[in-house]
């Protein structure tokens, strides 16, 4: 099963380069040397801002409690 998924992925990599006019290698790069990379930075910037605006939230709700 995962040799079928393996071949797969190449084989939509190699149609997406052909598509592009461009190389298998080429294409390999952009998603996982470039893309990949970028999208994990994005996302650790998202879950950073979040934490800080949940971290602000429960800040704001203690300060309004009455205990």
């Amino acid at each position: 099963m995962v040799d079928f998924i393996f071949y797969w992925c190449v084989d939509f990599l190699a149609m997406l380069a052909v598509a592009f006019g461009t190389t298998y290698e080429w294409i390999n790069i952009l998603i996982f040397i470039i893309g990949y990379p970028i999208f994990v930075i994005f996302l650790f910037v998202i879950i950073y801002y979040q934490h800080k605006k949940i971290k602000s939230l429960v800040h704001t709700k203690d300060k309004f409690e009455t205990k």
